[in-house]
């Protein structure tokens, strides 16, 4: 299987800063997959599909996930390995892991089929099962990943956020990946996004049920182009440089490093990180240089890395100022910042703190407001507004994906 090779470049908004006194650069660093047009192989798949079926998943939702789960199985072939899971109150084995050939398929089909609503919604036990058929027959060069799908709030089980996303942490340390999905308005969706956050998988809201097969189907063509896996950015700190990372992707400082992780790398893909880096003063003529290792697994389970470099000039504070600068990477850091700060906003106005969320949003805005362009600002002025009045659910769910597709920068 042959190997592919990710790229990294950086981009700055100016490549000079000051002798006299500390300078604040904003650096783009980008990550991208080959397009991989020619058919080459593909790394196997080992998931479980983890199905929520409490009693609120009757009618439509739970016919749209059968239906979506079937066609999943119609994509894998004999070099995939899939489990399924059902859960409500109770965890239901309905299959363990096995590889995918043509004989089982339909006897996997006819158990999704089957399926009925039952109880109260045991989210973590319904996961960690997932996780461990995954677990129990990992392989270094396959995608290992559970993708969990919900329409309710985890009421049996572990219940707190911490510790789950403490679980996903620690399974996506050991190669296993979650990718969740939501669906309707009743979810948890801090909950989900810190598991796929965390657990290197993706996040999705799903407002109609009919939109479920679509969804799946998504994640799983991915999942087939997956080009490169466990991609992570290690940025090394210069003495006396500060550097802060722009959004909440899953991050680790350690010494001078500071580490991002990304999860798996489809092909074609492109992912955009964004950083704020504060320069102390120095000498006229020297430079500072900012070094990037970019590291992960090929489809043969091999590890690989690329290293970029930029490097900053000292000049005199004045020749900074009359410098040229790239005020498209600024625009692109501020959209991520105001996302952020809308994911902040939406939990305070969850709480009932709805003075304290449109404040937020608003002072967010107001720092990010020279680069922002018009009509995003207009967007983010309208919906500080909103959330001063209160939302609806409908508008926090629309809002907090929305933001969560900005803050992951893919593209």
């Amino acid at each position: 299987m042959p190997t592919t090779n990710l790229n990294l470049s950086a981009e700055c908004d100016r490549r000079v800063v000051a002798v006299e006194v500390s300078s604040q650069r904003t650096v783009e660093w980008i990550v991208s997959a080959p397009d991989l047009s020619r058919p080459i192989g593909r790394a196997p798949l080992n998931l479980a599909l983890v199905l929520d079926r409490s009693g609120s998943m009757q009618g439509d939702k739970l016919r749209y996930v059968q239906q979506a789960a079937c066609h999943v199985l119609d994509l894998l072939d004999d070099r995939d390995r899939v489990a399924l899971v059902a859960y409500d109150d109770q965890v239901m084995l309905l299959a363990p892991s096995a590889a995918v050939i043509k004989r089982s398929r339909r006897d996997l089909k006819d158990r999704i089929n089957a399926l009925q609503p039952g109880g109260w919604t045991d989210l973590s036990g319904g996961w960690l099962e997932g996780c461990r058929q995954v677990a129990a027959h990992q392989l270094p060069q396959a995608v290992n990943r559970a993708l969990l799908l919900t329409d309710g709030l985890a009421n049996r089980g572990i219940t707190e956020v911490e510790e789950l996303t403490h679980h996903a942490r620690e399974l996506r340390q050991r190669g296993i990946s979650t990718s969740t999905f939501g669906v309707g308005l009743d979810f948890n969706e801090n909950l989900l996004e810190a598991l796929a956050a965390q657990g290197g998988g993706h996040f999705y809201y799903i407002e109609r049920p009919d939109q479920i097969p679509t969804v799946f189907r998504s994640e799983l063509g991915e999942l087939l182009t997956v080009a490169a896996r466990e991609v992570f950015l290690s940025l090394a700190t210069p003495r006396g440089v500060a550097v802060e990372l722009l959004g909440d992707l899953p991050h680790e400082r350690s010494g001078d490093r500071l580490r991002i992780f990304l999860g798996d790398l489809c092909a074609g893909e492109r992912r955009a990180l964004n950083t704020r880096v504060l320069t102390p003063p120095d000498a006229l003529g020297t430079s500072v240089v900012l070094r990037a290792d970019l590291g992960y697994a090929d489809l043969d389970g091999m590890t690989a890395q690329v290293t970029a470099e930029l490097a900053f000039s000292y000049v005199r504070e004045a020749e900074v100022l009359l410098a040229p600068h790239y005020e498209a990477i600024l625009r692109r850091a501020s959209e991520v910042e105001m996302a952020t700060a809308a994911a902040r906003a939406l939990k305070l106005e969850r709480q009932g703190q709805r003075e304290q969320a449109q404040a937020l949003m608003q002072q967010s805005l107001a720092a990010s407001a020279p680069h922002m362009p018009a009509p995003a600002a207009a967007a983010y002025e309208a919906l500080a507004n909103q959330m001063g009045q209160g939302l609806t659910e409908q508008q926090r769910k629309e809002t907090h994906f929305a933001s969560y597709r900005k803050r992951q920068t893919r593209g």
